[in-house]
């Protein structure tokens, strides 16, 4: 009934209009944003056992994590560095000589909805929900391995006193940071004691799972409809402040395009990440503020470069390199740049992308604090492709490909196919992904060009994945999504020891270079880990990730941001569209 109650005190607020002269907290109309994603399969509000991009987008809003980041910066800060540090407990930080002990002070001022104190124990409750397992949590920060057997994880958490807690470390790593920024729960509301023995399945379907009752942040909760809204109300007791709007309406939508639609109509008046077709739209309409940026989503092409016929770890349980044999055509590195060459990404960028893009020089996000902005792309240059192609001994011969292309080009001397064998690979992507399914088009007419045979195939996400991580495949376009803040720390996409089909390891491409591996592990153990220390040594791995392409680098797409102009004070950052969130006016219509 209560529940029933708040939504319809929702609803009335979303209808009514509101003055906007002497707003008093929580008083002033609502956010709403549509959400493609649905609400149906939620699953829970519990931050330690959200698993998808719904509940993170609400939770986010409700509960504190240990470690704050700058808006600013875009890298971890202390509590009260700046302004756009919000939600956040770690007032500051200290870490032992061995870098593997890190000692955290946590404000004394933050408190629970209910008025209970936030302390090292809500911290270390929270860590060992996690470490345990038993609360099913996939804990969607994107930024945790909590696996027994993972050697830089968090083995321990100790209460130093209520508002000091200490985290050991596995290895000293400068991804410490990101493994520590985990959300946090009420323990109390879970009658956690603090034994070792205390259950912690009892946080699966809990009634706080869909009703938390008991949260601290800007807002709490307020109503859940499935499969049609979220709704939270602005905490007018939260003791950072209270926001002046009344809460936050997250509306199911069935598309993206439904999405836009309703924004431009003035249904919702929020919008993250607008499809990339409709964006200009958006720039067009004068009640529309928008907010555009380099983006953390990123293409690529994925290369196997070892045999697809027999797939093996890169390592055996001694650490010592297994012999992959070589993919017929993507084995040799002269191949992989030629491909390079030929493909004109800044074409496939407005092709593609609708021009919400950047090309990337080698496996590093423009907006990373780690980016070598000296590095240039590899120029689209179809004589050096060409060039690269015959040397490699794969020779053009009969009809061309396209009208005024080589010919089809076969092996003439090249390293790992047989004599005569054609230049042909398959390039499957994700069905349904218009985006992508028109990146791999353009691709198989440029390199035709070349007399290259770009066989496309779109398939099923899941079933792309499974084929991706047998490491059965020729080449592939997907994507990656970076975190925030950006942990440049690339082990588990190109480290010997992230290769294996059995396990369905990220290095599916079998890319192997033991002075990248060197330099990967540097780079994440340098004392301090100050930013400016570790950069230097991540232009070096651009670098060579360039020269030995094992990808065949794309494009970022770039972020957007918008709000309608009645949402006053909007006044996002990169990977932060709810900056000073707490000051936002929606404006009388």
């Amino acid at each position: 009934m209560k529940r029933a109650l708040l939504f319809c005190l929702i609803f009335v607020v979303l209808v009514t209009p509101v003055a906007v002269m002497a707003q008093g907290p929580g008083e002033g109309a609502p956010v709403i944003e549509g959400n493609f994603g649905g609400s149906a399969n939620i699953g829970t509000f519990n931050p330690l056992r959200c698993d998808n991009t719904t509940c993170s987008r609400v939770w986010q809003l409700m509960f504190p994590t240990v470690i704050g980041a700058s808006l600013e910066t875009q890298y971890y800060a202390r509590v009260g560095e700046d302004a756009t540090v919000a939600g956040a407990l770690a007032t500051d930080w200290t870490i032992s000589e061995d870098g593997l002990t890190y000692t955290f002070t946590l404000r004394d001022d933050a408190v629970w909805g209910d008025g209970t104190p936030i302390t090292a124990t809500d911290v270390k409750f929270a860590f060992e929900a996690i470490k345990s397992g038993q609360a099913e949590t996939q804990l969607y920060t994107g930024t945790t391995d909590w696996s027994e057997g993972n050697p830089n994880g968090i083995k321990e958490v100790n209460i130093i006193d209520d508002h000091t807690v200490e985290m050991v470390f596995g290895a000293s790593v400068c991804s410490a940071l990101g493994l520590a920024g985990f959300p946090v729960v009420p323990a109390h509301v879970f009658g956690y004691d603090g034994s070792a023995e205390f259950d912690f399945t009892a946080l699966i379907d809990a009634e706080f799972d869909l009703a938390p009752s008991v949260t601290s942040g800007f807002f709490k909760f307020g109503a859940f409809a499935p499969g049609e809204s979220i709704g939270i109300v602005a905490d007018t007791e939260y003791f950072e402040g209270s926001p002046l709007v009344g809460g936050f309406i997250y509306r199911d939508v069935p598309d993206q395009t439904v999405q836009v639609e309703q924004f431009l109509a003035g249904e919702t008046n929020l919008i993250d990440g607008p499809a990339v077709g409709r964006r200009a739209d958006l720039r067009a309409d004068a009640n529309v503020q928008v907010y555009s940026f380099p983006g953390n989503a990123w293409d690529y092409v994925g290369l196997n470069l070892a045999d697809p016929e027999n797939p093996q770890p890169g390592l055996d349980e001694a650490g010592n390199p297994i012999d992959q044999g070589f993919h017929p055509i993507f084995g040799d590195v002269r191949v992989r740049r030629a491909l390079q060459n030929g493909i004109n990404v800044p074409d496939i960028v407005q092709g593609a992308v609708f021009g919400e893009g950047e090309q990337m020089p080698s496996a590093m996000i423009q907006n990373s604090w780690a980016y070598d902005t000296e590095l240039a792309a590899i120029p689209f240059d179809q004589d050096a492709a060409r060039a690269l192609l015959d040397e490699a001994g794969w020779v053009a011969s009969g009809d061309p490909l396209v009208d005024g292309g080589d010919g089809q080009r076969t092996c003439d001397g090249c390293l790992y196919a047989e004599a005569g064998a054609p230049l042909e690979f398959n390039l499957q992507t994700n069905q349904g992904n218009t985006r992508r399914e028109a990146a791999v088009v353009l691709i198989q007419d440029q390199l035709a060009q070349l007399g290259v045979k770009v066989n496309v195939e779109p398939i099923d996400f899941d079933t792309l994945l499974d084929v991706i991580n047998s490491q059965t495949y020729d080449a592939f376009l997907i994507g990656w999504r970076n975190g925030f803040p950006d942990d440049p720390d690339q082990q588990q996409l190109f480290g010997s020891a992230s290769d294996d089909p059995v396990q369905g390891l990220s290095n599916s491409s079998s890319y192997h270079n033991p002075e990248l591996n060197d330099l990967m592990a540097q780079a994440n153990s340098v004392p301090g880990c100050a930013p400016e220390d570790r950069a230097a040594i991540y232009h070096q791995i651009q670098q060579i990730m360039q020269d030995d392409q094992p990808y065949l680098f794309l494009y970022t797409v770039n972020g957007m941001y918008a709000a309608r102009t009645d949402v006053e004070g909007f006044d996002p950052r990169p990977n932060g569209i709810f900056n000073q969130v707490q000051t936002w006016v929606i404006a009388a219509e």
